[in-house]
């Protein structure tokens, strides 16, 4: 844990990109593969789930610090920030109570065990653990057990720093990333060495094939008319207001990946039938739309929205709100990636694909 306090505290305290490109490559050469699995989860937008309520973490901090809650609440109010103001409050550790146990042991032994525990093993597991902490660390877990875990650090960065210790492409980086930071994919070392191998390793089992590629997104053209060409010679669709999703069809398995890397298979059940036709080796890229039955055009975004903030999909909801899939691209076929073929070849595959219409395809305009 405090290699990667360190490493939070650089990164925290540096605005220069190559500065922080540098701290991440120095705690890769160096960090365990299973602990440098778990900082590039949270680095790259991981969002860990909250581990105790606020409240007990203030309680044992006011105990331990000897302080009533009112004191607390002023320096919460002069400090703006509750895990530091915790850790600043509590009293110094002592160095030779630190076990040196890293943040894979920290997030997989503990964390992910306090969640759900007796209110007094809360207040009991918290004390055993500041004790073997250094402020740093203490400051660390706080922001991993209250869910608000953040630092300046993009994605985008991460990757970079990644690509530069192994010594590989950052657009492979990139492809490898896609998926890493969904909640139900555990990171471990096996995937943090996946990230950066020098040739693409096999996958390990069938949830691995179901990786999507990266999301690309329209971008807005600013140009003078006469320097775009002859009209006749682009390709013009559709923007539709829904959910961009990839529908990946591998090893007779379908997955829906969202553009937020969101596995969302089972949020949309309707789709499974038509997706299981497709083709081994087939990625679709395109949109989630409310459509209603016989109607010419897509319903509004707040139709889908209703439907996807349900925690259960009943058969009112299945009814109310239908959803369609309206393909823009083929990026993948019998397996082979097409992202470097021409659009206007991937789109007449596409077409041929989707001829029995078991998706929409984006009409062109």
């Amino acid at each position: 844990m405090k290699r990667f306090a360190t490493l939070y505290g650089e990164l925290d305290a540096s605005t220069a990109t190559g500065d922080k490109v540098a701290a991440l490559c120095r705690y890769f050469a160096v960090a365990p593969a299973a602990d440098a699995a778990w900082a590039v989860y949270l680095l790259a937008g991981g969002k860990p789930r909250r581990v105790m309520p606020t409240a007990t973490l203030r309680r044992v901090a006011c105990d331990l610090a000897g302080i009533d809650d009112w004191l607390f609440e002023e320096c919460y109010q002069a400090v703006g920030d509750l895990a530091e103001t915790i850790a600043l409050v509590l009293p110094s550790a002592d160095p030779v109570a630190d076990t040196g146990m890293g943040l894979a042991f920290w997030v997989e032994d503990r964390l992910l065990h306090w969640r759900g525990l007796a209110p007094e093993d809360q207040v009991r597991v918290l004390r055993e653990a500041w004790a073997e902490l250094d402020s740093a660390s203490r400051f660390l877990l706080i922001k991993l057990i209250g869910g608000g875990f953040r630092v300046g650090v993009s994605r985008l960065l991460v990757q970079r720093a990644l690509a530069q210790h192994g010594g590989i492409d950052a657009k492979r980086v990139a492809e490898r990333m896609m998926g890493y930071t969904d909640a139900r994919a555990t990171p471990s070392a096996e995937r943090f060495l996946g990230l950066t191998a020098a040739t693409r390793l096999p996958d390990a089992n069938d949830p691995e094939s179901g990786q999507p590629y990266p999301f690309f997104l329209a971008h807005a053209l600013v140009a003078e008319a006469h320097t775009l060409g002859d009209p006749a010679a682009w390709l013009v669709e559709w923007k539709y207001d829904g959910i961009r999703a990839q529908i990946v069809k591998r090893a007779g398995r379908v997955w829906i990946w969202s553009r937020g890397e969101e596995l969302v298979t089972e949020r949309f059940p309707e789709l499974l039938p038509c997706a299981a036709h497709l083709p081994d080796g087939t990625v679709l890229d395109g949109e989630l739309l409310a459509w209603l039955p016989d109607a010419p055009t897509p319903a509004p975004f707040q139709l889908l929205q209703q439907r996807i903030t349900r925690k259960t999909l009943s058969k009112k909801v299945l009814q109310t709100a239908p959803v369609r899939y309206v393909a823009y691209d083929l990026l993948e076929s019998a397996g082979i990636d097409l992202r470097d073929a021409p659009q206007h070849e991937r789109r007449g595959r596409l077409l041929t694909l989707l001829s029995s219409g078991a998706f929409e395809v984006s009409p062109e305009v």
